[in-house]
């Protein structure tokens, strides 16, 4: 399973959860294999759009705090699951999803996109 998070810095479990989706600085891929930190450039790269950059990381799991209708749209529509983050760090809401208690992301918290890139 690929679990996708946004985060403030590059610090492994302990990197802190973003309070942004798109724009956020760091994207935490983690898998069974670990965790990589990804910087939010090089996942852009070769992308115009930023939901085709995060769709092209192929999650099957998303956790955040905020997303925009686009990025929103394409995942489900991949049936990469959401899920909303409580938690402060990496490790946190890792654990959370691991125990069942993470909620689903609401769809009436998806917003229309801010940001132009």
């Amino acid at each position: 399973m690929r679990i996708l998070v946004p985060v403030e810095k590059p610090m492994g479990l302990e990197s802190p959860i973003s309070e942004e989706f798109g724009e956020a600085p760091y994207f935490a891929i983690v898998t069974d294999g670990g965790v990589q930190i990804l910087t939010n450039e090089e996942v852009m790269r070769s992308f115009r759009h930023k939901w085709e950059a995060i769709v092209a990381l192929k999650p099957d799991v998303v956790i955040t705090k905020e997303i925009g209708r686009p990025a929103y749209q394409a995942l489900r529509s991949r049936g990469v699951r959401i899920y909303l983050a409580e938690g402060a760090t990496l490790k946190e809401v890792l654990e959370k999803l691991r125990r069942g208690e993470l909620a689903e992301f609401p769809p009436e918290l998806v917003h229309e996109p801010r940001h132009r890139h």
